[in-house]
């Protein structure tokens, strides 16, 4: 059995009781076997580990907890004026599921401060796991810290795990290294006690913020919370997170957020952030935080959001989504469609076009050129009242130069946020000449591109979805790729599609290619110039002269202009058949008149979808 150090046998006949005592308060640290703790898991050592504590505090030495495991039956408190607390075994507190407990207390509080402190290898536990019911239940109590290192390696089964606390004072300053903050209601608590208190300026790394399954599983849980008493101070602010993991286990009806910010702080800022088996949320704020960022690295769905309750008071914060979401890199807006349906126009009386883009077709073609395999417009497609209603071997597409620009993102939205429709693209050479099946041509972020003979495209292996991350697309394209079609088809059955958009790298602007001469696809404005020597004409005649126009179809409108300054003709136009347009001059003068030849300029105007 241990023994105090007043009663040491003292063997040595040279080494006095005095002697020896002299000997342990000279060291640089204190251990509780020094006041007969065992550290065997089985004893109460709580007496013992606060004689050291105290001893450290008096003395202005580290407190060393060796290996083993610490009990305790209440909790114990290290004072401001120890150099610091080095753990190298665990304190474990014995009480009752429903027996709150602080357990291990860090500095005075008050308004003492509790600077230039170094605290390694904290590890608390709980014998017994909380029942959640009491925030009186903490594992760790650090108050008052400035200018500080804590380095937490476990605390495990309370309601709140670390809770860092601006008591009459600020905690500030400071910098956290987190391991593993298991099975906590609120994993770490940014607390503020009086009005006259701060919690501000703080980094964190790491944090493994995680909950067994079936830990009160009726209970909400949150990895960070930013909170205060009543009256206390409300800004708590500039506390940066960087790679924090969350895995809390959200179970129905439960909810599992990584944050919770009570306060009206700003400038919470979380960097490569993990979310695994959490609500689809990143945060919930309850007052007036604002400019706060959370970068999700991962999660297991793109809807991450913040959650705003009935007495928030205030918006201005982001979440930026990284994993396999394409607007954390490509970020330039190349081509927009917010609404295909308002966008749609009628190529012809049974074929419909988009504005801004090509139509495209999985259909068998023997067709080998860009121009070829863009259309103005297909049958297939049906507007309904919110969009496009189009069938599976139909699909929308942007048309893109890729000389050297290579990487692009598509997000596309179907009516009502379904799922569905296929990542399709199609590869040109700088001829505009298809690449047919060309390793390397086309790679994707979120799915296996598959290569279509029948078609000459690359097709999506899965379908578009929420569920499985593949959403939202990057696309990566080869070096021999001088041009593209990116876009969306059915496949799998028809799909409604309302909206549309490409991005790219901020450092590129390639041309989007749609409505060119050279690639007339996804314009309702047809044009041609060309010039017409008029006959003579006398008062009342006409004459007429047929144009073509690709593209043009019967039902379009259709205009033209004589580059003159008679005022005797008017002009006449007309779609009579596919490409042909037929203008008409009649002599409206008294006189006959015969013309030089003048410039004609014809323009095709396609019409609205009604």
């Amino acid at each position: 059995m241990a023994a105090r150090i007043d009663d040491l046998l003292v063997l040595g006949q040279n080494i006095s009781k005095t002697d020896l005592a002299k000997y342990l308060r000279d060291r640089e640290a204190v251990l509780p076997r020094d006041f007969g703790g065992l550290g065997d898991g089985a004893a109460n050592d709580r007496v013992a580990i606060q004689a050291c504590f105290d001893r450290a505090a008096a003395d202005g030495k580290f407190a060393v907890i060796p290996p083993g495991t610490w009990n305790v039956d209440a909790g114990v408190t290290l004072g401001a004026g120890a150099r610091g607390l080095i753990m190298q075994g665990v304190i474990q507190y014995t009480g009752a599921a429903n027996a709150p407990a602080t357990v291990l207390t860090l500095g005075d509080g008050g308004t003492t401060r509790n600077g230039e402190k170094l605290y390694l290898n904290l590890q608390v536990t709980r014998q017994i796991q909380s029942d959640w019911l009491s925030e009186a239940d903490i594992g760790i109590l650090a108050r008052n810290l400035d200018s500080s290192l804590l380095d937490l390696r476990l605390v495990s089964g309370f309601t709140i795990g670390l809770r860092t606390l601006g008591d009459g004072r600020g905690f500030e300053d400071t910098t956290l290294i987190l391991g593993r903050i298991l099975n906590n209601r609120y994993g770490l608590d940014a607390h503020c006690a009086t009005a006259t208190a701060w919690n501000t300026s703080i980094r964190y790394y790491g944090g493994h913020f995680a909950c067994a399954t079936g830990i009160n599983p009726t209970l909400d849980r949150f990895g960070v919370r930013f909170s205060r008493q009543a009256g206390a101070y409300n800004n708590h602010n500039r506390h940066i997170f960087d790679g924090p993991n969350f895995e809390l286990r959200q179970l129905d009806p439960n909810v599992a957020i990584p944050f919770l910010n009570e306060t009206s702080g700003t400038a919470i800022i979380a960097r490569g952030m993990r979310m695994e088996a959490c609500s689809p949320l990143a945060a919930r704020h309850t007052g007036a935080a604002t400019d706060c960022e959370y970068e999700v690295a991962w999660a297991q769905t793109y809807t991450i959001g913040i959650d705003y309750t009935a007495t928030a008071t205030r918006a201005g914060n982001a979440v930026y989504n990284r994993h396999r979401a394409p607007a954390s890199r490509l970020t330039r807006l190349l081509a927009n469609i917010p609404n295909l349906r308002a966008a749609a126009f009628r190529h012809s009386n049974t074929e419909i076009g988009v504005e801004g883009a090509c139509i495209i077709a999985t259909s068998t073609t023997t067709e080998t050129t860009m121009a070829a395999l863009s259309w103005n417009g297909l049958d297939g497609i049906a507007a309904t009242g919110r969009g496009l209603l189009l069938n599976a071997n139909r699909g929308v597409a942007f048309v893109v130069q890729t000389t050297h620009a290579k990487e692009f993102a598509l997000a596309h939205w179907l009516v009502g946020g379904a799922d569905g429709g296929r990542l399709c693209l199609r590869c040109f050479d700088g001829a505009g000449m298809v690449r047919e099946n060309q390793p390397q041509d086309v790679l994707a972020s979120g799915t296996t591109m598959q290569w279509d003979t029948a078609s000459k495209s690359w097709q999506a292996g899965a379908v578009m979805q929420d569920s499985s991350l593949n959403r939202r697309q990057t696309v990566r394209l080869g070096a021999g790729v001088a041009f593209a079609q990116i876009g969306i088809i059915g496949f799998d059955g028809q799909i409604e599609l309302e909206a549309l958009r490409l991005y790219g790298l901020p450092e590129d602007a390639p041309a989007v290619l749609s409505g060119c001469p050279s690639l007339p696809a996804g314009t309702r404005t047809l044009a041609l110039e060309t010039s017409w020597d008029l006959p003579s004409l006398g008062p009342g005649a006409t004459a007429n002269v047929d144009v073509s126009v690709p593209g043009a179809r019967r039902g379009d409108f259709a205009d033209a202009s004589l580059d003159t300054s008679s005022i005797a003709f008017v002009l006449d136009c007309h779609v009579w058949s596919n490409n042909s347009v037929r203008v008409t001059a009649r002599n409206v003068s008294a006189s006959t008149v015969d013309l030089a030849a003048a410039p004609l300029a014809v323009q095709v105007v396609k019409r609205r979808v009604a």
